[in-house]
């Protein structure tokens, strides 16, 4: 885990454009992705979200380059990126992403939490104690933190979604014995958040979920824009991909999701006779 200070940087598309578009630029609704850098469902999260008029914040541990890349992606939608460089599990580097957030937008209109532990199953008597630690930093103690300074920010505004991503059929009474007993935990202790935070939240008119996964596979920077403007590799899948996962963000953040609270949206595998 990261203790020191995040680095920050502003990446913006606005230098040659009229006052009236800059005006409709900073109106729009402003997103924290986070983990939204890597070829799962991150990335495709944040072009989605550009592409449905958000400013998005970008934010990965320290990667500058793949941050980078987002960002432009961002820009090609018409919206406004800020790149901020935190570890959600360090309270100390949240709390800057969110005041950098502020101090850049003026508001967090969507709180997305990404970031899960690695899939690393083994027998119980085999575990690594501080590696479990580790997975369940990232899958819950990093909702608290995230949480912790997000909701001040939405409860002042009186309104707010906030998403976190989890895992197909971790709300059931039963597991695949094979799955690793850390990553489940806390896949299924991000469902139980989603509804304890959210009945508690719903009276400052901020909603939280989750969308529940299949396995699926990463895909590459062509692919990934390609799907979020619906072209061939889209209308085509045969299986469930990572832009699935950003229509449902997009859903659950859109004014057809404004009353919908404490789900846990499942995204399973159907099979396609086309």
């Amino acid at each position: 885990m990261h203790t020191r200070a995040p680095r920050f940087k502003r990446e913006t598309n606005h230098l040659n454009l009229k006052s009236e578009a800059v005006s409709q630029m900073k109106n729009r609704k402003v997103a924290i992705v986070t983990g939204s850098t890597d070829g799962g469902a991150g990335r495709s999260i944040a072009l989605t979200l550009a592409r449905e008029g958000f400013n998005v914040v970008i934010n990965n541990r320290e990667d500058e380059k793949t941050a980078s890349t987002v960002a432009r992606l961002v820009h090609t939608y018409g919206g406004e990126a800020l790149i901020v460089h935190a570890d959600i599990t360090n309270q100390t580097q949240v709390k800057a992403l969110v005041e950098e957030t502020i101090s850049r937008f003026g508001r967090i209109d969507l709180l997305v939490i990404n970031p899960g532990g690695e899939w690393k199953p083994c027998d119980l008597v085999e575990t690594d104690i501080d590696f479990i630690r580790k997975t369940l930093d990232v899958e819950t103690i990093s909702v608290f933190i995230c949480c912790k300074y997000v909701l001040p920010i939405m409860r002042k505004q009186r309104s707010g979604r906030i998403i976190l991503i989890s895992m197909e059929n971790t709300d059931l009474p039963n597991v695949p014995s094979w799955a690793p007993y850390d990553y489940i935990l806390g896949k299924s202790t991000r469902i139980y958040l989603v509804r304890a935070i959210g009945e508690r939240e719903k009276e400052h008119g901020i909603t939280v979920n989750a969308i529940c996964p299949t396995a699926f596979p990463h895909v590459g920077e062509e692919e990934a824009d390609a799907m979020s403007q619906h072209r061939s590799e889209w209308v085509e899948r045969k299986k469930s991909m990572p832009q699935d996962i950003a229509e449902a963000v997009v859903y659950l953040a859109s004014e057809a999701g404004r009353f919908v609270t404490c789900s846990a949206l499942q995204i399973r595998e159907v099979k396609q006779t086309m």
